[in-house]
């Protein structure tokens, strides 16, 4: 059987949207995979803050003992 012409139109249509999705859904996993790595570094900077602290927070603590 051929395809109607608004067979074809719809056709054209869907594989039209079809490109447009995918090109979207590209951009959203490349962004993720962005936000991924941003909270990893986030993460790691938190760790050496807490660390830089309790450090700080024992330099403190054995001032005060001395005293």
């Amino acid at each position: 059987m051929a395809n109607t012409a608004g067979e074809s139109q719809t056709n054209t249509k869907f594989r039209k949207e079809l490109k447009t999705q995918a090109n979207e859904i590209g951009k959203l996993r490349g962004r993720i995979n962005e936000l991924v790595d941003e909270l990893t570094v986030l993460e790691n900077d938190l760790g050496i803050f807490k660390k830089n602290v309790s450090k700080d927070l024992l330099d403190v603590i054995a001032a005060l003992k001395e005293k």
